[in-house]
């Protein structure tokens, strides 16, 4: 009968702190990409519930262009909501902010009515659910950077190159 002991270390919130303070100091870059990749994972744990709310007009668009992306400023960020612009839907900004009041043409001709917001991104963004899950999912992928080998890995490749 072969009798063993078995060991389980459990390492508190303040020991993960540690372990991020010196990725942060040894290797800042490393540190940078992973807060970037973990922020980028919960901004797409909001995206889908998001998408669930956002009115569906005849072609669905709107759902469709609601996405998570990397931050352009103030990195390690993510964002997620309407993509705008050139491939986007121009008038996204118009079904969340609603067009405000009733407005006529200079000749009185023509009235334009206003249109009330939808504002399903607020909506989506203050329950707390869908919030603790985007907060779980950055503390997931921070975890398994420190304890998965071929995730480490991945974050650590560079597009110019294997750097470390």
């Amino acid at each position: 009968m072969a009798a063993g002991v078995q060991f389980e270390v459990v390492a508190d919130k303040n020991f993960d702190q540690l372990r991020l303070g010196f990725l942060k100091g040894s290797n800042p870059t490393a540190f940078k990409r992973l807060m970037s990749f973990a922020a980028l994972n919960a901004a797409r744990t909001l995206q889908k519930p998001m998408r669930d709310k956002a009115p569906k007009g005849e072609t669905g668009k709107l759902r469709k262009k609601i996405i998570a992306r990397k931050a352009r400023f103030n990195n390690p960020a993510a964002v997620v909501g309407i993509k705008g612009g050139r491939n986007g839907v121009f008038y996204g900004w118009l079904v969340v902010g609603g067009s405000g009041t009733r407005r006529t043409t200079p000749n009185g001709t023509f009235t334009v009515k206003g249109v009330k917001g939808r504002p399903f991104v607020d909506q989506v963004v203050k329950q707390a659910s869908n919030i603790d899950r985007a907060v779980e999912s950055y503390s997931k992928t921070v975890a398994a950077y420190f304890n998965d080998e071929p995730f480490r890995n991945t974050i650590l490749k560079f597009k110019r190159g294997n750097q470390r």
